[in-house]
This record gives structure tokens, sequence and C-alpha cells, in this order.
């Protein structure tokens, strides 16, 4: 008996589901791999964008994501996600109040 991903000659079959379950475990690891690199890729496209297009230094960029992220984690199961936002809004720029 022959294992059909890599032609591997198992006794029983038995062994056959483990070298099955291994090669889905490892195609598995494979594709989460390549998907955060995709991930990663887009984080670094929209960090850039967003760095060119404000003359903004990485780090300032990043502070804010984590800033505004923060904000709508804590939105979660509320009901005035609106009024939240703009209590928030309030305390964390003061200094746009009134325009």
């Amino acid at each position: 008996m022959r294992c059909p991903v890599c032609s591997r000659e198992v006794r029983d079959e038995t062994e056959l589901m483990s070298c099955i379950t291994s090669h889905m475990q490892q195609e598995v690891a494979k594709q989460a791999k390549e998907m955060q690199r995709v991930y990663l890729m887009m984080m670094a496209s929209q960090l850039t964008m967003a760095c060119v297009s404000t003359h903004s230094t990485p780090k300032d960029v990043v502070s804010t994501f984590g800033e505004v992220y923060g904000m709508l984690e804590n939105l979660t199961g509320k009901s005035d996600v609106t009024g939240e936002i703009e209590d928030w809004l309030k305390r964390s720029h003061p200094e746009s109040e009134g325009s």
C-alpha cells in the first residue's frame, strides 16, 4: 500500500492515515504561513501609503492605528457605537472641538 501524496510504502491503513494526516498538517502550516506573508505585505503597503499621503512617520501612523484599533475593539457589544466614537474623539482630540 502507498501513500497517494508522497508514494511512500506503508504497512497498513493506520500508517496510511498517519502519513496523510501528516501531509495535511504540513499543508495547513504552509498555507497559514503564506497567509501571514500576504497580510504583512498588505499592512506594509497600507503603512507606506498612509505615510506618503499624510507626510507622517511610520511611528506616527502605527501609533494612530493602535489608538483607533483599541477604541474600535472596545466597542464590541456596545449599543451606541456612534456616541462612543464621538466621546472617544472628544477625549482623545480635545483641540478639534468646536470645529
